[in-house]
């Protein structure tokens, strides 16, 4: 059994993490709601703020001069504050500025019906000589200064709007400060799941400090530990394979070879019509033998042996080549090999010359093989950004479906409507693997007009400097 390292750190979980949360977001907005407290209480003390009643106090300091004035005016009485004379005898208004519907209250007041307060409204009576001073103020702390007074609201929305304000500033940063620990354990989780999405399975094991993370972390690295296996061991099997094939294909060459010199030297000796006519038969076989177990040696060494040579090769000359070597291959069957481009001038392009032709010699090859005789074959030719677009499209009956999806697998034969006789699934999987060393695409389809077998290929070349 492995000794489990001790780990340095606490952990924690995801509900104590959440209640974590909670409590300090609670504690934080109880402290702003002292803070404000002792803020207004402070600017209070300092004279910055008029204590609720201040009014009142202050109706009962001018009280005196209200009665001796012969006529009540807004001047005399507290700012923002309303008043009302009424006549003694009648209680009728004389005079003043304060709404119909406090009058009311007003003359309820002066008969003594109703208290003085009224919500937040204080109702001070003022005894005249032959009339009743009614003066309505706000029970309410208020700004000293005359400029906030006029461009701030009253003190209490003003308060409560700076309190929600410093509330919210505060949750905002606690839970940003949470929200980053939990993004950060995020961020490792997707990190890791990445690496192993790329198959980059030699990261190092984190750990967190939340359990439910930390968890999580290690399921995924036991996850990483099985794929690595599995990788491996398929990996293994594949080079095994490819050794085995290897192997074979050697083995099989010499009998081949023997079988070869034998039908060459049987060629030489005085034979009918009819045995030159079987012995052409085995010459023809045995060049296709050897044909295919030069690629299948090939193809089991693509991975290991085959190495990329690029350089700067004129891509006219490239085509030119394609076509010639085309041409000599399709004469068994008169084929025609039309070739199109837009682009006239010559450019030089950085490519290994010898692997690309012979992977788009492999393409060509099966399309002039499933090509009836004397049809045509498409080959059409663009250059854009860098970048060739090689469309190859032959007069046969086209890829089925099954073809589309696995016709640059190893070894697989397509199907009886392409004529498949010969092929061996190797040319296609060796012309995809070039392709992609050249950091290109390969596509089979069917042309959209005519429904015959179609190859796109697209490769990232670059001009020469």
């Amino acid at each position: 059994m492995g000794i489990k390292r001790k780990q340095n750190y606490r952990k924690t979980t995801m509900r104590r993490e959440l209640f974590k949360y909670i409590s300090v977001l609670g504690i934080s907005c109880i402290v702003m709601i002292v803070l404000y407290l002792i803020f207004t209480w402070a600017a209070m003390l300092i004279g910055f703020i008029l204590p609720a009643n201040y009014n009142e106090q202050y109706i009962n300091q001018i009280a005196p001069k209200v009665k001796s004035v012969a006529v009540v005016t807004e001047a005399v009485i507290p700012p923002g504050s309303a008043y009302i004379v009424l006549d003694k005898k009648n209680e009728n208004k004389w005079y003043g500025n304060m709404e119909e519907k406090d009058i009311a209250i007003a003359r309820k007041v002066v008969a003594g019906n109703v208290p003085t307060y009224y919500g937040q409204k204080v109702y001070s009576v003022i005894e005249r000589e032959q009339d009743y001073c009614v003066i309505q103020s706000y029970l309410r702390p208020q700004f000293s200064s005359p400029v906030l007074k006029k461009y701030l609201p009253d003190f209490e929305w003003t308060s409560i709007v700076i309190l929600i304000g410093l509330i919210i500033t505060a949750s905002f940063i606690i839970t940003t400060i949470f929200a980053k620990q939990f993004s950060k354990n995020l961020n490792i989780l997707s990190k890791m799941t990445n690496s192993i999405k790329n198959q980059d399975l030699d990261f190092e094991q984190q750990h967190s400090t939340i359990q439910e993370f930390d968890d999580v972390m290690v399921s995924l690295i036991e996850m990483r530990d099985a794929l690595k296996n599995s990788l491996e061991t398929q990996w293994k099997l594949e080079h095994t394979k490819k050794e085995q094939i290897a192997a074979l294909a050697h083995d099989i060459k010499i009998p081949v070879t023997i079988i070869k010199g034998n039908a060459e030297l049987l060629s030489l000796s005085d034979q009918s019509e009819e045995q030159s006519l079987y012995t052409k038969y085995i010459l023809n076989a045995g060049d296709k033998i050897e044909q295919h177990i030069r690629l299948l040696i090939m193809m089991s060494k693509t991975e290991e042996a085959l190495t990329v040579q690029k350089n700067n090769v004129s891509l006219s000359a490239l085509v030119y080549n394609l076509i010639e070597d085309t041409k000599a291959y399709s004469k068994y069957k008169s084929v025609e090999i039309v070739y199109k481009t837009e682009h006239q001038d010559d450019i030089d392009i950085y490519i290994d010359p010898s692997l690309l032709h012979r992977a788009l010699m492999n393409i060509l090859t099966n399309a002039v093989d499933y090509t009836p005789e004397q049809g045509k074959i498409m080959l059409d030719m663009a250059y854009q950004n860098q970048r060739i677009f090689f469309t190859i499209t032959d007069q046969g009956n086209g890829f089925s479906s099954e073809a589309l999806e696995k016709g640059v697998q190893l070894f697989y034969r397509g199907d009886k409507s392409r004529n498949s006789d010969g092929h061996y699934g190797m040319g296609l999987t060796f012309a995809e693997y070039v392709i992609k060393l050249h950091n290109g695409t390969l596509l089979l389809q069917n042309d959209p007009v005519t429904g015959s077998g179609q190859v796109k290929v697209e490769l990232n070349v670059s001009s020469a400097i």
